[in-house]
């Protein structure tokens, strides 16, 4: 007798390598499909004598929740996570971690839709916080080798692909693609503006119509540049498709669908935890009832992260909310990349800040949230700094998460020797989802060091780079 508990692996169309000469690309998928894929991804500066590269283990998740006769209802899970991270939270589990859930919709040509709110696009700038590359959008019909096509996404340039052949990947017969998309400028380099090119090599298994192995390079060149300054590498691989029936599937649909409305219900009380404190107390006892009642799946690490944004906000420490959706007009800046021009209104004094006029030193800019523990011991670590290097450092303080009479207190009761400005406008550039953040920029105005979060490293690691920035 077949146990009903047994996990059907997907083992399809293994070993040999296709004779046909066209394929069907669009996803044949079924509920119950699981599809986990593992890899790295590492963001790197390019620029000559700058020395940055971030490198994460990469996880994404697939699990196709609904199956209709053209469509697919599925949940995709993306957690990203330092390597070689030795901070680590009382629990054990790591400081820089992020996990992103999103449901969204497959048509039949492989075309993601979200709800509103929610682009699913992969981000051109940034970590893909979650990563939808393991399905493409291809034509209904076959296609053959060296066919092309060409796909149409919001706000961005047409994205063209192209049959390269057929190659074996991980013992699966695939059908290898490459795809290509930039910005208008990048064959024409301007002085005005920041150029990109994605370049994606996908291994396609034409039995499910997804990925069997993704590579994926976004490289960035800075204004009046000819070579890229910056790149980002996402390298993964499906690791266990398998297909779940039963109480198996139950089980998962119903934590994904209770981690969705858990997020939903968080969105706008962490927008302002200050003012939401009982209803974020309220929904935190939810969460924490769930974690320890019932079961846990694979996607009981959505709930998990949650459960620790919502005590974070219960401490007074500031988090963002995950960016849902690409601007129009990205503006985050990375390490080697020159900081653009800004004006921040000052909350402690009438005169507002703008970097042109405070440049040619080097700078330490840090987030903050005023209310926390962590964000007066970056006010005195910025004390210290301000007295050690007067007159050859700069100091820019950026408040989040509190309101301008708590903030203008604290400036006087600490007697801080500099001003305290408004950050909620520099997030998007800065790229903040979480305070403290601390950043170097050099005298020449680039972009030197981005540190989240607060250690006992962190003091020194700032000190250092600030050594290297100043004239010898």
């Amino acid at each position: 007798m077949v146990n009903p508990l047994c996990l059907v692996t997907c083992v399809l169309a293994l070993g040999q390598a296709p004779a046909r000469s066209e394929f069907l690309l669009t996803p044949q998928l079924s509920a119950g499909l699981e599809l986990v894929y593992l890899g790295t991804f590492v963001d790197e500066a390019l620029v000559p004598n700058v020395q940055y590269q971030m490198q994460y283990q990469l996880e994404t998740t697939i699990f196709v929740l609904e199956s209709n006769q053209r469509t697919w209802e599925a949940a995709f899970l993306t957690s990203l996570r330092l390597q070689n991270d030795k901070n680590k939270k009382p629990d054990g589990k790591p400081v820089h971690e992020s996990v992103r859930l999103e449901v969204v919709t497959i048509g039949q040509a492989g075309k993601l839709a979200g709800p509103a709110g929610v682009s699913a696009t992969i981000p051109i700038f940034g970590p893909p916080t979650v990563d939808y590359g393991a399905v493409l959008e291809a034509p209904l019909a076959r296609v053959g080798r060296q066919s092309r096509w060409e796909v149409n996404e919001d706000r961005r340039p047409v994205r063209t692909w192209q049959v390269l052949g057929t190659e074996t990947c991980q013992g699966v017969a695939c059908v290898k693609l490459a795809g290509l998309q930039q910005s208008e400028d990048w064959d024409q380099p301007r002085a005005d503006s920041k150029a990109w090119r994605r370049r994606d090599t996908v291994w396609l298994s034409p039995a499910l119509g997804v990925a069997q192995k993704v590579e994926r390079v976004i490289e960035h060149r800075d204004p009046a540049r000819r070579v890229p300054t910056h790149r980002t590498t996402a390298v993964y691989e499906l690791h266990s498709p398998l297909k779940y029936a039963g109480r198996l599937f139950e089980d998962r649909r119903q934590e994904i669908l209770m981690a969705k409305r858990f997020q939903d219900e968080a969105k706008p009380l962490l927008a302002q935890p200050s003012q939401h404190r009982g209803q974020i107390e309220t929904l935190l006892r939810r969460v924490q009832f769930h974690h320890e009642q019932q079961a846990p799946t694979p996607y009981r690490k959505a709930v998990a992260y949650l459960e620790n944004r919502l005590e974070a906000a219960l401490r007074g420490e500031f988090l963002t909310e995950v960016a849902v959706e690409e601007p129009a007009t990205p503006m985050a800046v990375g390490p080697g990349q020159r900081v653009p021009d800004f004006v921040v209104s000052c909350w402690t004094g009438k005169d507002s800040a703008r970097l042109s006029r405070i440049s040619g030193r080097p700078l330490v800019i840090f987030f903050f949230n005023p209310a926390s523990a962590t964000g007066k011991e970056v006010l005195h670590f910025a004390q210290d700094v301000h007295q050690k290097y007067a007159g050859k450092v700069g100091i820019l303080a950026l408040a989040l998460g509190a309101d301008p009479d708590f903030v203008r207190k604290q400036h006087a009761d600490m007697k801080l020797p500099f001003p305290v400005h408004d950050g909620h406008g520099l997030k998007l550039t800065f790229g903040v989802d979480a305070t403290p953040r601390l950043l170097v920029i050099d005298g020449d105005g680039f972009l030197r060091q981005a540190i989240t979060g607060w250690g006992f490293h962190v003091p020194g690691e700032i000190l250092d780079d600030l050594k290297r920035c100043l004239p010898k």
